[in-house]
C-alpha cells in the first residue's frame, strides 16, 4: 500500500511513520512537507492508496487541498489529521468525501485503529465529535429505531469497540469475554443492522450515531 503523508511539522510525519509500522501491512511511504512538494510526489506516483492530510498547511486553505488532491487521485482513499476538533470543520471534510478525520491529539492506539477501519472500507470520526453534529450529508431520511432496541447493553459494548477497528481477539480481552463469545455477538450486530460484514456494521453504526460510549 501506498501512503503520502502531507504535513509541515517533521517529527509529526515521523510519529506517523512509526505508528504505520503497527498496522502490519507492507506500506510504501512518502513524505511532503508543503503542498507543493505533495503535488510533485503525487504526479510521480498517480496509484497511491492513502493520503494522510494535515489541514493547517501553509499556503493553501483545508478545502482547496482536499480538493486538488481528491482530482489528482480520485480513487484514493484521503483522511484528514487536524489539531482542530470544530465539528463544522469535520461537516465540511466529510462532505467533500474524506475517508475521515482524525484529531492529532488522538492516542496511538486510536490513530492506529481508526486507520485499520478506514483501509477495510469505513469511515472514521471520533465519538465525541460526532456526538455534537452529524454531517447531515452522510445521514439517510428514515425514521431511525432507538439502538437499545436492536442490540443488548453487552453487544453495544462490543459494536463500541467494533467501531474504532479493533479484532474479535482485543474486544474479548477488553471486555472480558472469549471470542467465541464476541464472534456470537458480532453475528448478532450484523444481523441486527442488516448488513453482511464487520465494517459494514460500524459505518452504519457511526451513520446513525449509534456508536455506544462507556462515558
Amino acid at each position: 500500500m501506498k501512503i503520502l503523508i502531507i504535513d509541515d511539522h517533521s517529527l509529526f510525519r515521523d510519529g506517523i511513520l512509526f505508528m504505520l509500522e503497527g498496522l502490519n501491512i507492507d506500506i510504501d511511504s512518502f513524505e511532503a512537507g508543503s503542498f507543493e512538494s505533495a503535488q510533485t510526489i503525487i504526479e510521480q506516483h498517480t496509484d497511491i492508496n492513502l493520503v494522510l492530510l494535515d489541514l493547517g498547511l501553509p499556503g493553501i486553505s483545508h478545502l482547496d487541498a482536499l480538493n486538488a488532491i481528491q482530482k489528482e487521485l480520485p480513487e484514493s482513499m484521503i483522511v484528514v489529521l487536524s489539531g482542530s476538533e470544530d465539528h463544522k470543520m469535520v461537516e465540511q471534510v466529510l462532505r467533500q468525501g474524506a475517508r475521515g478525520y482524525i484529531p492529532k491529539s488522538s492516542e496511538t492506539t486510536i490513530m492506529k485503529n481508526a486507520l485499520k477501519l478506514i483501509i477495510s472500507g469505513g469511515i472514521y470520526v471520533p465519538p465525541e465529535i460526532m456526538s455534537k453534529a452529524i454531517p447531515k450529508i452522510l445521514l439517510e431520511k428514515r425514521k431511525q429505531t432507538p439502538i437499545d432496541e436492536l442490540l443488548t447493553p453487552r453487544q453495544r459494548d462490543v459494536l463500541n469497540q467494533l467501531t474504532e477497528g479493533i479484532s474479535n481477539k482485543e474486544i474479548g480481552s477488553n471486555l472480558n469475554l472469549t471470542e467465541s463469545t464476541v464472534r456470537v455477538h458480532v453475528a448478532a450486530i450484523l444481523k441486527a443492522f442488516n448488513v453482511k460484514n464487520r465494517t459494514q456494521a460500524a459505518k452504519h453504526a457511526m451513520l446513525n450515531q449509534w456508536v455506544y460510549s462507556k462515558s
